[in-house]
């Protein structure tokens, strides 16, 4: 067993040369730097600057995470809908097939009951579609105001 182990080891293969070795470059080092005066009054413009373009940025972020939530808001009571009507359907079309009195009657109260399911799938799919394209304009809105053409 100490054989089969020795022999293991042997069969690692070299590091090629390439990696052996690696190339560095030392790059000249740099004179010494020079730093420029800026007047006072400058720094202290830049300053504000800065500051109130941060301020009107948080305030757009703040802007479009409103509209996000009451846009995510509208299209969970628009899901709530859709779903409560689905069950309600679901419920008379099962009220309905126990009333059934042939096999006929029961085929025709599925094939209407798949229909309204169908028709209220392709209602609500429309409607979420609106929401969730008013929703990407509303969070958009804020953020683009500052760059909008003048």
């Amino acid at each position: 067993m100490n054989e089969d182990k020795q022999a293991k080891t042997k069969r690692v293969a070299p590091r090629p040369a390439a990696i052996a070795e690696p190339v560095v470059q030392t790059l000249p080092e740099a004179s010494t730097v020079v730093a420029l005066p800026v007047p006072m009054r400058r720094q202290k413009q830049v300053g504000e600057t800065f500051v109130t373009a941060c301020q009107a940025t948080l305030a757009s972020i703040g802007a479009s995470q409103s509209a996000v939530a009451s846009d995510v808001r509208a299209m969970a009571l628009e899901v709530t809908g859709i779903a409560s009507s689905n069950l309600t359907a679901a419920g008379d079309s099962m009220t309905a097939l126990l009333g059934a009195k042939s096999l006929t009657d029961a085929v025709e109260i599925q094939l209407n009951f798949a229909r309204r399911c169908l028709d209220a799938f392709a209602e609500g799919s429309t409607r979420l579609g609106e929401i969730g394209i008013q929703l990407a304009n509303d969070a958009a809105k804020p953020l683009l105001t500052p760059f909008a053409m003048r």
